[in-house]
C-alpha cells in the first residue's frame, strides 16, 4: 500500500504521487464542509442586516468565488505542487484576458457600486435613455428590467453607471408631469384654465392631496400656450395616466368650443404693377 501511494505520475512539467492526488482531494472534500458552514453562517448574518435582495446575492457570489479559488490553491499546495510556475503563466494570461475584458471588468466594478451605493434597487423604477423601466434584479455584470410593455431588457451594469439616471422611485414620494396645450386666439382664458384643472383632478391616479397647477406660458405664434402640473405615485404609468388626462381636456374643449389650432402663416401676394406700353 505504502509504495502504491509512493507511485508517481507525470502531468507535463509536474510530478505527482498517489499520495499527492488523496491528499489534494482530501482537502477538497474537508474544504467542502467548510464552504457549507460558511455559506450557512453568512446567509444567516446577510438576513439581519439591511442590505437588498441583489446586495445579499452580490456577496454571497463573491464570497463563495473567493473560497473556492482559496481551497483550490491550498489543496494544491498541500498535495506538493510547485506553484511558481502556476503564478507566472496566470500573471501573463491575466494581462492579456484583462486587456480584451475592459467592458467586462467595468460592468462588474459597476454593478458593485449600484449594489453598494444603494442609488438603485430592485423595484425601483428608473428612466434610461430616455426609457421607462422597473429594476428586476441587479447581478454581477448587468441588470435585468422590464419596460412598460412588459419587455425585458437586459442593460450592462457599465451604461447605468455611465450616464444620468432619474430615479423616480426613491427620494420624493410623488413624481411632478406636466402637460402642454395650445389654445386658439380669442379662448375664455380663466374657462380654460378651469377645464385643465378639473381633466387632471378627475384622474383617479392623481394624487389629490397635492395641488394641481396651470400655467399661462406665453402669447405664441398662433396660439395661447398654458401648461397643467399635477402630481403621481405611479411614474411607470404617466403615459398613459397623461393620455387619459389628453382625453378629457380634448372633450371638455369640444364641449366649450375652444379649439386647439393648427400652426398659422399668412402668405401675402403683392401683384407688381403692369408695365406701360
Amino acid at each position: 500500500m505504502k509504495e502504491f501511494l509512493n507511485t508517481t505520475i507525470e502531468l507535463g512539467s509536474f510530478e505527482l504521487s498517489f499520495r499527492s492526488i488523496l491528499l489534494f482531494f482530501s482537502v477538497i472534500a474537508a474544504a467542502q464542509v467548510v464552504i457549507w458552514s460558511v455559506r450557512y453562517l453568512l446567509r444567516k448574518f446577510l438576513r439581519n442586516t439591511n442590505f437588498e435582495e441583489g446586495t445579499r446575492f452580490m456577496v454571497m457570489r463573491l464570497v463563495r468565488t473567493v473560497v473556492y479559488f482559496l481551497v483550490i490553491v491550498v489543496a494544491l499546495d498541500t498535495a506538493g505542487i510547485d506553484l511558481t510556475v502556476f503564478w507566472a503563466s496566470s500573471a501573463a494570461l491575466l494581462v492579456g484576458v484583462g486587456i480584451g475584458l475592459q467592458n467586462f471588468f467595468n460592468d462588474v466594478v459597476s454593478g458593485f457600486v449600484l449594489l453598494f451605493e444603494g442609488g438603485v434597487r430592485v423595484g425601483d423604477e428608473l428612466e434610461v435613455d430616455g426609457m421607462m423601466v422597473r429594476v428586476e434584479r441587479i447581478d454581477l455584470r448587468s441588470t435585468r428590467v422590464i419596460t412598460r410593455f412588459g419587455n425585458l431588457i437586459v442593460i450592462p451594469n457599465g451604461l447605468i453607471s455611465g450616464q444620468t439616471v432619474r430615479n423616480f422611485t426613491q427620494g420624493e414620494n410623488a413624481t411632478l408631469i406636466q402637460l402642454d396645450v395650445g389654445v386658439a386666439y380669442g379662448s375664455d382664458v380663466e374657462r380654460v384654465k378651469a377645464i385643465l384643472l378639473e381633466a387632471a383632478n378627475a384622474e383617479e391616479e392623481v394624487v389629490k392631496k397635492a395641488q394641481t397647477a396651470v400655467l399661462f406660458n406665453d402669447f405664441g405664434e398662433s396660439s395661447l400656450q398654458f401648461t397643467v402640473y399635477f402630481w403621481i405615485e405611479k411614474p411607470f404609468l404617466r403615459k398613459l395616466i397623461s393620455s387619459n388626462i389628453r382625453f378629457r381636456i380634448d372633450e371638455a374643449f369640444r364641449a366649450n368650443g375652444i379649439r386647439i389650432p393648427f400652426p398659422q402663416r399668412d402668405v401675402h401676394v403683392h401683384q407688381a404693377p403692369a408695365e406701360a406700353g
